[in-house]
Formats: C-alpha cells, structure tokens, sequence
C-alpha cells in the first residue's frame, strides 16, 4: 500500500479494552478479525470492529448487555450461505430502545445516539455469522 500502509489493520486489536456491558465470549466462536479506531490509525475519526461468529458447543452467545453510546452506531450481521446470502443461519434477538426484536436474515441496523439497545443474543448458529459495528467515534465506549 506504499505510504498509506499506515492506515490498513489486518490483525485484531492488541490489549483492548471493552465497556463493561460488552461480554467476555470465548475467541474460538467469537474470532475477531481487526479493530480500526484511533489507536490502531492514528487520527481517524471513527470506528471499525469486524468479527467471525461460529457455532461452537453452546447454543446461545451473548455479545453484549443493555447499553447507549453518544455516538450513532451501525451494527450488521451477515449469514454464510452462498444459496441464500439472506439466511442468517442462526436467530439473533436484540433488543432496540427496550423493544425486542427476533431476525433471521442478514441484516444492518442504525442504532441513533442515545437510543439504549443490548442485550444481543444469538441462538441456533448453524453457520458462520460476519458482524461488523461502526461508528463515528474515534474510540468504541
């Protein structure tokens, strides 16, 4: 990438560190890919976090609690099937502004600033899930 080599991340964040709402899953079902913020590019204005999630033993996983940022947020997961790219190959519930909501297909969401969302469940993961959450926002917090 010549000079610009300095603003591609091909590797998960080192050492980094989560709000305590965001919960703790084990890396061989949740398998983050890479983490762009500030600290990974320095001066970018926004986030990036992308991660592989795949079937594991357990039957429901966890991402995250109820929580709000001062950021709008935009989250996607994205199913694995090439004969249906719709197919989510798992249910997903997440809950937006105290609503719950059960998806079954690949999906984007824009959570504005302040609207208080989480938790996010997965269930029945019968293939791998891409999931991706940015926002502009220098740091995710």
């Amino acid at each position: 990438m010549g000079k610009y080599t300095h603003c591609a991340v091909d590797s998960p964040k080192k050492n980094a560190a989560y709000p305590p709402y965001r919960v703790k899953n084990d890396p061989k079902v949740v398998r983050p890919i890479v983490q762009l913020d500030a600290d990974t590019v320095p001066g970018a204005e926004f986030y990036a976090e992308t991660k592989w999630i795949v079937p594991g033993d357990k039957q429901e996983i966890k991402l995250c609690e109820e929580h709000t940022h001062d950021f709008t947020e935009v989250l996607g997961f994205f199913g694995y099937n090439y004969d249906n790219i719709q197919d989510l190959g798992a249910e997903l519930e997440i809950w937006i502004d105290g609503e719950k909501n059960i998806v079954d297909r690949s999906f984007s969401a824009c959570i504005p600033a302040g609207i208080k969302h989480g938790p996010v469940i997965i269930r029945n993961i019968k293939r791998p899930i891409f999931h991706v959450s940015s926002a502009k926002a220098g740091h995710y917090k």
